[in-house]
Formats: structure tokens, sequence, C-alpha cells
């Protein structure tokens, strides 16, 4: 059972003002120093901060710390997890949005590695070409070592979600609403359970048991962009919810991919208008690796220690043992096959197919004499 700090409990009271967002909460502990210090502030004080007027700060005054014990007695039902963005468990790159929510709700897990991921999403009604196209590009990036973060939407997000556990990776789904109601669409509610059992996660900034509004899928969508290190649109209409997750994903200064698809399809509009105007055309977890280059580049300098000890490059964390055990064998300078088969005690044979895989994902190549080098 997790230990409900008062950082935490203080924080989850600023998220339950009415009227108070990211960016007016970051006012709040930019000018306060704290959570709990916005509640000690008297009213002339609270009006020095920038945003901050008689409404908002009759929501701060009305807000008592009774409604703080309320939501954590759901969180306890309901298995939820809060998480701060002071938390080392806090996703990295989400830290970095401009719009960070103060804290996070979890159902079960996230790990280190899922610093490494890629957000896969599309439109609801996606054509048949669509849906293949998801499923092979989500295989090849959890292959590549990528864990895939979603909406949990009906079409390419669920798809997506279910790719990613059918080839025995790793997947969050971020959701719209609070935690402990059935998610949306109620349809995926196995999918959620089988998200949970293979160790993902469900993430949502909203409270326990917070309905869905209209408004709250599009700040649903600039977590997906904020936290993950590029999106990949499948199929999208000109219009589109999709295309709102793509624009905040370029905001924050994240990779944007899409994939073309027929000339006459309206699900294909939207890719085609990103393709046009700079995104990068996918055709294989190929080009997302050789966009993104040196993962732990990717990370604020004091944020990079776990990231950089853990991969350098996504690929690296889908190694098997003996792919993983070539890999560190091989210098700075390079070596021959058979210097490798020593190293190792490996079959030739086997080596051969090991080093294959790892050209496959970049990791190594082949030089002068065949010598091999790391990438």
């Amino acid at each position: 059972m997790q230990n409900f700090t008062s950082e935490i409990r203080d924080a989850l009271r600023l998220v339950l003002v009415n009227g108070i967002g990211p960016r007016i909460r970051r006012n709040l502990i930019n000018y306060f120093g704290s959570a709990g210090k916005v509640f000690e502030a008297d009213p002339f004080q609270l009006r020095q901060v920038p945003e901050v007027g008689g409404k908002i700060i009759s929501a701060i005054l009305d807000t008592p710390a009774s409604l703080v014990d309320e939501q954590l007695e759901l969180c306890q039902k309901h298995d939820i997890r809060i998480i701060t963005d002071s938390d080392p468990d806090y996703p990295k790159l989400m830290k970095t949005m401009p719009d960070a929510p103060g804290l996070i709700f979890i159902q079960g897990t996230i790990t280190p590695r899922d610093s490494v991921s890629l957000a896969v999403i599309g439109t609801r009604h996606a054509s048949f070409y669509g849906e293949r196209q998801a499923e092979r590009l989500t295989g090849e990036f959890v292959r590549a070592g990528f864990s895939i973060v979603s909406g949990l939407a009906r079409g390419i997000d669920g798809i997506s979600h279910k790719a990613a556990l059918d080839f025995g990776g790793r997947t969050i789904a971020v959701l719209g609403h609070g935690l402990g109601l059935p998610p949306y669409p109620r349809e995926h509610r196995s999918l959620a359970d089988r998200i949970l059992e293979s160790g993902g996660a469900l993430l949502s900034e909203y409270p326990p048991l917070r309905p869905a509004t209209a408004g709250t899928f599009p700040q649903r969508n600039r977590l997906i962009a904020g936290m993950t290190l590029g999106t990949v649109v499948i199929e999208a209409g000109a219009h589109s919810g999709t295309m709102l997750t793509a624009q905040f994903a370029l905001d924050y200064g994240r990779e944007v991919f899409a994939l073309p698809g027929p000339v006459d399809s309206r699900v294909s509009t939207g890719c085609h208008r990103l393709i046009r105007s700079g995104a990068c055309l996918i055709e294989s977890v190929e080009d997302v690796l050789q966009e993104l280059g040196p993962i732990h580049e990717r990370f604020p300098v004091h944020e990079t220690e776990s990231v950089a000890e853990m991969v350098e490059r996504p690929a690296e964390i889908a190694l098997t043992d003996q792919e993983r055990k070539v890999f560190e064998t091989i210098p700075k300078d390079g070596a021959t096959v058979d210097q490798l088969t020593q190293s190792t005690a490996i079959p030739v044979w086997k080596i051969m197919t090991v080093l294959t895989g790892l050209e496959i994902k970049r990791l190594i190549k082949r030089g002068a004499g065949q010598r091999i080098y790391r990438i």
C-alpha cells in the first residue's frame, strides 16, 4: 500500500481545486515554492501570482483538506498509485512538458525502460490497410525495444495496444477520465485488464472516478505526445484528434512519423498533410531508429543517468542473451568473426545468425575485411 506523504496530499489538494490547470498550478508552485504553501497563503499573497484572480482564490480557499482523504480512499480501493513530478518514477519526458501535470494516477507499473517509448495513434475508423500496418509497425517497434503508448480508443489505438501485447512488449494506455471507472470505450475493458496483467499501466492525470468530458480527451492527447520520444500516425483525417496529438508532439519538440496511404483514402489525408509539412514518412522501424539516433541524447542532461546507463539505442533493450553477449564483446576497434567466436565460445554458424540480427537492429556494421563494428 502506498504511503501518502504530505507532499502527495498537498499536490492532490491543488489538483482538486476547480479552475486550476497545469499552467496556473506551475505559476503557484513557482511563486510559493510548494503546493502546501499555496494553502497557507492569504488572498493578498495569492493575488500576486500571474493568472490568479478572485474566482481561483475563492476556489483555493474553499477546497478542504478532507476532500483529499476521500480521494486517497478511492486510490486505495482501486489500487491506484499517485506519482508526483518530484517522484523518480514520474515519466522523464513528461517532466519536460511546459504544461506537465503536477501528479499522475497509475494502475499497474511504469519502469525506466518506458522512457524509450513511441506513441502509436490514429483514427477510430481504421481501414483494413491501417489495421494491418498498425499491427506490423507495432510489432517492429516492440522487437526494437520500444514501449508503446496510446489512448485505448477504438481503431488504431486499441490495435496498437493489442499488437504490443501479442508481440510480448510493454504498453501504456493514457485515459481521458479518472481511473476506477470502466475504461472508455467499455468494450476495451478486457484489453485494459490484459495491459495490467502483462505488467503495463493505465495512466491518467484526472482524480479517481472523474468522468470524461469533451475537453479531457485533448488534454489526454498532450500527455501521449509529451511522454514519448516520437508519435507515429497510422491513419488520420485532416481535422481530427490524432492531428491534434501530432501538433502537441511538434510543440514539445518530439519527432512525428506518418504512414502514407492510398491517395483517395479520407483516413490518410491527415498523414499526407503531415508528410508534406515535414513529418518523417515511415515504412518500417528503420525510419524511426535512423531519425531518433542515440536515445540518451533525447533526455535533459540532469535526467539522463539512468536512461544513458540503461540503453544508448532502443534496440539494445530487446537483445537476446546471445545477442547481448556478442554485442558487448565487440571492442571499439572492431573484431572479426573468428575473434568473436573465440571470445564468446559461440559456434561460427550461430555467430553469423546473431550478427545478422544485430545488423537488422542497426547496432553493428561490417567494415573492410569483414570486420564487425558497433554503430
